[in-house]
Parts: structure tokens; sequence; C-alpha cells
């Protein structure tokens, strides 16, 4: 008798937080969070995202000070140009 085993492979997927001002009026980092989610869009099987206040105590341990898109809780970016680049980097 043959038994055969199934493994689950569960691919890693990538930590992407976006820190905006939550706190102030929309309009402010409307087109910053629109761009962001873009770019997520296209990659959603290989990404979890989370929106973020850029005033917690987790953005200023990053000493962020402005919209900021944080790769894996490490690499810190200000530009959906520059997280589909990351991205397209860590899919390879």
């Amino acid at each position: 008798m043959k038994v055969i085993k199934l493994i689950e492979v569960k691919e890693k997927k990538i930590q992407v937080d976006i820190f905006v001002p939550l706190e102030a009026c929309a309009c402010i980092y409307e087109h910053f969070i629109n761009s962001a989610f873009e770019v997520l869009m296209e990659y959603m099987d290989h990404v979890n995202f989370e929106t973020k206040s850029l005033n917690s105590a987790e953005a200023q341990k990053l000493n962020l000070k402005q919209n900021s898109i944080v790769i894996n809780g490490e690499k810190i970016l200000t530009s959906s140009f520059a997280l589909k680049k990351e991205l397209l980097q860590l899919l390879k």
C-alpha cells in the first residue's frame, strides 16, 4: 500500500504598511493612498497590507515624517513608483 503525502506549500507574503495621517482630512493623503492601492492590486496574491496612522507609536519608532510605505517592517518608501519597483525585485 502506497501512502501519498500532500504537502501544502504556503508562500510567505510580503507585508506592506501604508502610513498616512488618518486623523487629517482624507484629501491630504487620498492621491498617495490611491496610487499605492493601484500598485498593490496587481500583487494581491503576494502581499498583505494595512493602512496605519502616521501619528502612531509605530510610525514614530520608524522615524516617519511623511506619507510612507514600509515593506516587511524595514524598507521605507515614499512613492507608489518605488513600491512597484521594490515589489518587482522581491518577487523575482
